[in-house]
């Protein structure tokens, strides 16, 4: 399907900044640039956004160069990232979707992110990393499709009580 090419990737959304919804921010970053992306990648994230791919496009800086400058050519703008650190409140639109972000409770994280999607057709919800919160029920009203993050109760049964709040 063309629109999942990897260089159609033009915007990101980060719930939190837990190391397993952050890893593959190398790869939606880099992929589509070494693809043929040459825009920036617009994301948007909670504070801390900006540092992490700060980070992250210096731990690559030899890469990045390589490819810029060296004999595998790459566009010098395709792997630069335009961070939007967010509140809650619509935080985009265009003429196909706007993104509502919602603040969640997610243990100690000072701001952890869930998303409303509405399309003129459609509401999809994202709940991010979360316990349970009035927020996503609130945010969910109306909704075709939500995305909530789970544990089994096999599972939740191994963590400890303490963890189990989180």
């Amino acid at each position: 399907m063309e629109g999942l090419d990897a260089i159609n990737l033009k915007i990101g959304f980060v719930t939190h900044l837990h190391a397993d919804h952050t890893l593959g921010f190398p790869d939606i970053v880099l992929t589509p640039w070494i693809m043929g992306r040459k825009e920036p990648l617009e994301v948007y994230g909670p504070q801390g956004t900006r540092d992490m791919e700060e980070h992250i496009l210096k731990a690559y800086a030899a890469d990045i160069k390589i490819r810029t400058e060296g004999l595998q050519r790459a566009n010098k703008t395709g792997y630069k990232v335009n961070v939007h650190e967010i509140n809650p409140g619509v935080i985009y639109r265009d003429q196909n979707v706007t993104v509502t972000a919602f603040a969640v409770h997610h243990g100690e994280w000072p701001q952890a992110y869930g998303y409303r999607f509405d399309t003129p057709d459609r509401t999809i919800v994202i709940s991010g990393d979360t316990a349970p919160d009035e927020a996503v029920s609130d945010h969910c009203h109306g909704c075709d499709v939500l995305i909530h993050q789970v544990y089994t109760q096999a599972s939740f049964g191994l963590v400890p009580k303490e963890w189990q709040q989180y």
